[in-house]
């Protein structure tokens, strides 16, 4: 007996089997899915402090700093994805740095996603310009002062 194994769309294993008959066996079973394997990140603070050059009606740079976690994802590897409304630049890794066009406060939001495809759930928070803060982040991605 011969045996054919096919991975078919959808990532399904499928083991077929030939007999003197020309029969067909039956599934092997699943070999998951293409991502999203483990544990999600999880954010765990937010934290802004103005740069050097922060004054009131002129461009005004910001660093924010995010603390992710994933039980089973290195540090290093997690992939930071936000803004800070009206200023440019992203918030693109652990420390980023934006620049704001006026000392007002910028609403702005981070999600943390691991290699496998897994994210966290989206952190809304507000960036006061000229100011230091943080805030600590819940599961459900409310960020408390």
């Amino acid at each position: 007996m011969r045996f054919v194994i096919a991975l078919c769309l959808g990532g399904a294993l499928t083991l077929v089997g030939c007999g003197d008959d020309g029969g067909s066996g039956g599934s092997a079973g699943s070999g998951g899915s293409a991502g999203g394997d483990g544990a999600s990140p999880t954010i765990t603070m937010v934290a802004w402090e103005d740069a050097a050059n922060c004054a009131s009606n002129v461009r005004s740079d910001v660093v924010i700093t995010v603390t992710a976690t994933d039980p089973d994802t290195d540090p290093g590897d997690l992939i930071y994805s936000g803004m800070v409304g009206g200023c440019d630049g992203l918030i693109n890794a652990a420390v980023s740095r934006v620049s704001c066009p006026n000392v007002t406060t910028y609403p702005s939001n981070v999600t943390v996603a691991d290699p496998d495809g897994n994210s966290s759930t989206q952190v809304a928070f507000d960036v006061p310009v000229c100011a230091t803060g943080s805030c600590t982040t819940d599961p459900a991605g409310t960020c408390t002062p």
